[in-house]
């Protein structure tokens, strides 16, 4: 109750501009807080809703996916920092920056570098590959490490080194720091984005126009066309005789097998619409789930409180 009654007095006392700029400052704040918590409780409501896809069933679309993460073929893709094989990573490297400002010495950190992977990956889930195009996704990797060392080019790294006991300690009097978030061939991946399939039955070939193509050119040999369909040898091809040709450009293209399609590649990708966020998340679908209760349940317990005392005080500065 003191400590009620004493906001109170300050909130009676505080010259206008200071107050209300604080006030405004809480508000805001609290705000930005209630309306993340809005943003994951919307995004936990939209995974459990969603039905979880087969990628050799999966319909063309807005769609989910389950399965483990794996290189495209041919790929062996490295951390720059850690040197560890992952087929996702977001890496910085910071150097610290001491400044004296009069009364006192500021210390910060600059990033010097900074990076993040946009290779192709896959997903696998027992029954078929789907590759991810990473970019404007938004990924939670399975590891995210901090250490340091004297140079720019980092270190042996350690798993130690993603403890916070160990970070502290090896910290101490090192001028760079490294930062290094991953996700690694072979872990469980969960995936929410648009869903497209490209060639295979997707990619019609366009028969005619190669039949057309294949003509014209037999047409510009007109010693090719008389020798092989002049059936009358008047040397003239009449209607019935171009009729043969096409028949056999037909036949040509047939036997090159130019109606057929490539083979089919499915790719997840961004869906450019914000209502549907696209999604990567180095682990299970409940796992991402209990994330975003987690996290909406913090925002909340913070923001609610902040809003309240915000909305308390400018109602006992304007009773005043």
């Amino acid at each position: 109750m003191a400590s009620l009654d004493q906001l109170a007095q300050e909130a009676h006392s505080a010259p206008p501009a200071e107050f209300w700029g604080a006030t405004l400052l809480v508000t805001i704040v609290a705000g930005a807080m209630l309306w993340g918590a809005f943003v994951f409780l919307k995004r936990k409501r939209m995974i459990e809703d969603m039905p979880t896809a087969l990628v050799r069933s999966a319909s063309q679309g807005y769609i989910e996916l389950e399965g483990r993460a794996q290189f495209m073929d041919g790929d062996s893709i490295q951390a720059p920092l850690s040197m560890r094989p992952s087929v996702w990573y977001r890496y910085k490297v910071e150097k610290r920056s001491d400044r004296s400002t009069g009364r006192s010495n500021e210390n910060r950190w600059v990033t010097i570098e900074s990076g993040t992977s946009d290779d192709l990956f896959y997903l696998d889930d027992a029954t078929g590959r789907c590759a991810i195009d990473p970019d404007g996704a938004v990924v939670t990797p399975a590891h995210a490490n901090v250490w340091y060392g004297t140079s720019r080019i980092p270190g042996r790294y350690h798993d130690d080194d993603g403890k916070w006991w160990a970070r502290t300690l090896g910290s101490m009097g090192q001028p760079f720091r490294y930062t290094e978030k991953r996700i690694e061939p072979g872990e469980d991946l969960y995936v929410l984005g648009n869903f497209t399939t490209h060639g295979g039955g997707a990619t019609t070939a366009d028969k005619d126009g190669e039949v057309a193509d294949l003509l014209r050119e037999w047409k510009r040999d007109q010693a090719f066309l008389l020798r092989n369909f002049d059936t009358n040898g008047d040397g003239e091809i009449d209607l019935d005789e171009w009729q043969a040709a096409r028949e056999r450009a037909v036949d040509e293209v047939d036997k090159k097998d130019l109606g057929g399609s490539p083979p089919p590649v499915d790719v997840l990708g961004q869906t450019h619409d914000r209502r549907r966020p696209f999604v990567i998340h180095a682990g299970t679908e409940a796992e991402i789930i209990s994330r975003c209760q987690r996290y909406a349940a913090g925002l909340l317990v913070i923001g609610i409180p902040l809003l309240v005392v915000s909305l308390w005080t400018i109602t006992m500065r304007i009773s005043a």
